[in-house]
């Protein structure tokens, strides 16, 4: 009887941590990118172009992690908060420019970040960042 009890009870464990690691899935990177000005003040409008970071001396639509820069490369214009939301397919390490035309003048900013897909539960795999321009 006792046996019966402790295989019932092991079975019981294990399916838990299969059912409970099989429920991990892969979750493709979103990057929300904010722009503010020197103030901290969030502008909308900001035109902001982000890819990955490319070898100088590579001709090649390939950025060496197998993934195509043309299904990673991403450009719009920031909302009402200063901010933009961009999906990526895979992890990457992205350059992201950003121009902010103010009269007669361009603010310009730029910042390298690395995005990831990762294997969880939750839904959400989002990487925040904020972007300067001078």
């Amino acid at each position: 009887m006792k046996h019966t009890q402790f295989h019932t009870l092991t079975i019981l464990i294990v399916s838990l941590f299969v059912f409970t690691a099989c429920s991990k899935k892969d979750r493709e990177p979103t990057l929300i990118v904010t722009v503010k000005d020197a103030n901290s003040v969030p502008l909308q409008g900001a035109y902001v172009h982000v890819w990955p970071t490319d070898d100088v001396n590579s001709d090649s639509i390939n950025d060496g992690s197998g993934v195509s820069n043309e299904r990673m490369d991403r450009r719009g214009l920031t909302d009402s908060k200063g901010e933009i939301e961009l999906e990526f397919p895979a992890s990457a390490v992205l350059d992201v420019d950003v121009n902010y035309v103010l009269g007669t003048d361009t603010l310009k900013g730029h910042k390298v970040v690395k995005i990831e897909v990762i294997r969880q539960k939750d839904e959400e795999n989002i990487f925040s960042e904020v972007v300067f321009v001078e």
